[in-house]
């Protein structure tokens, strides 16, 4: 059994708070023993006074070292070995995680002592006191809010106090990072949604993503602790590479809105798609090089309302084309199989304007896609793209969409035909997914 003693002006308040929940239950089983002691209980003063003037003057009073000496030798009087004895005060070292385990796993009994007033009597420090904590650089009232949160700290980590180490060992601290962001249901609140891959079951990639966010965010929080990092292995390295990447990416507009495309929308679009063009050819990526899309291809989009464009304040940022009639070319599939042959929308022509790229668009894109596909009741989304279409597969596999096969599309000249095809189960923002 693991035991703590508080020697702190109130009992009640500190073992209260150190009684209920998790650290109760623990106690209740006997893996802990938490006890609080009266100091003013120890002293020989008629008035149960513990403290009195500083020598040398100045303001307040100071804990005299007698009362605490009676109370810190009557706790050791009931142990074979005397207990670890900590005192609580701003001048201690700075309590960390690195500390917590150490007390846990090195120490089976601590004393807690609880300054109050201008200090406690450093003579008593000096006779009975091994260690100084410091919760950080501030000062309190007393010492009980820290010997409380030290214990707490302390008592989690000693085994069978929780149900499995994996409850402290992902947790903030624990290996120099801090923990990742956490979610729970609702999977939408006051419009905001859960990252996708958290809801794809891949415990493999939610792992790597949950590492990534750690990373980030000791990075941004605490560069202090980014600093005494050892981030060499291969995949933290290729985690460091993508988020120098993400970082360095343009910020997103402020204001995105998604709505049909029309015939004035042309000009833009069409600039938008050479562009596009450019970029694909700057990257060896035989797609869109044979004059496709042409004006004409977005005039019949536009007739079937398939069309549609992202804009930002009055300027078209992005487009894209988003259609629920099938695909013929996608009944040909080779090297695989579509997963369900239920209704489908596929997502065709798509691009953002380069001044936009990397901002986070082409996640929009997909977005939107999912929410005017449940819209229409439909459950699946497909897109084919180039082989070599890096970019495209990064941001399909990103958003959740799974590579199923290839497929052979209609192109001129000699340009290359092949594409590979993938596609995603749309979850719905209510349901686990659509019936």
């Amino acid at each position: 059994m693991y035991h703590i003693d508080i020697m702190t002006l109130f009992p009640d308040t500190v073992g209260d708070v150190l009684s209920e929940s998790i650290l109760g239950r623990a106690q209740e089983r006997d893996i802990l023993r938490i006890d609080t002691y009266q100091i003013r209980d120890y002293t020989t003063n008629k008035q149960n006074q513990v403290d009195d003037y500083p020598y040398g003057g100045g303001r307040g009073a100071v804990l005299q070292a007698d009362p605490l000496y009676r109370c810190w030798e009557h706790i050791c009087r009931q142990y074979e070995k005397r207990p670890h004895t900590i005192f609580l005060s701003p001048c201690g070292k700075t309590f960390t995680q690195a500390d917590a385990r150490r007390l846990a796993w090195e120490q089976s009994h601590l004393i807690l002592v609880c300054g109050h007033y201008e200090g406690i009597d450093q003579r008593f420090i000096d006779e009975c006191v091994d260690e100084e904590i410091s919760l950080g650089d501030f000062v309190l009232t007393g010492g009980e809010i820290a010997a409380m949160a030290v214990a707490d700290a302390v008592c989690r980590l000693v085994p069978g106090v929780l149900s499995d180490a994996e409850c402290f060992e992902n947790e903030s601290h624990w290996d120099g990072l801090l923990e990742y962001p956490q979610y729970s249901r609702p999977a939408v609140w006051h419009g905001r949604e859960i990252p996708e891959v958290l809801s794809t079951g891949d415990h493999a990639k939610i792992e790597r993503w949950r590492r990534k966010q750690s990373l980030l965010r000791t990075r941004e929080r605490r560069p202090d602790l980014y600093e005494k990092l050892d981030l060499s292995s291969k995949k933290d390295q290729k985690l460091l590479a993508e988020l120098e990447r993400e970082l360095s990416r343009p910020s997103p507009p402020q204001s995105v809105e998604c709505r049909p495309a029309v015939a004035e929308d042309l000009p833009a679009i069409l600039s938008i798609a050479a562009q596009a063009q450019g970029f694909l050819a700057s990257r060896g990526v035989d797609q869109w090089q044979d004059g496709y899309p042409e004006r004409q291809h977005f005039l019949v989009d536009i007739e079937r309302n398939e069309c549609f464009v992202l804009t930002c304040g009055d300027e078209i940022c992005a487009f894209f084309v988003l259609s629920a009639r099938p695909e013929p070319s996608y009944s040909n599939l080779t090297d695989g199989k579509w997963s369900s042959d239920e209704p489908y929308a596929v997502l065709h022509r798509c691009a953002v304007a380069e001044q936009y790229r990397g901002s986070g668009l082409a996640d929009h894109i997909i977005a939107e896609c999912q929410r005017l596909a449940l819209g229409q009741g439909i459950g699946w989304l497909r897109v084919d793209t180039h082989k070599k279409n890096k970019a495209m597969q990064g941001l399909l596999r990103r958003n959740g969409f799974q590579y199923r096969g290839n497929i052979t599309v209609t192109v001129s000249g000699s340009h290359d035909s092949r594409r590979q095809a993938f596609e995603k189960r749309i979850r719905h923002p209510n349901r686990h997914t659509l019936p």
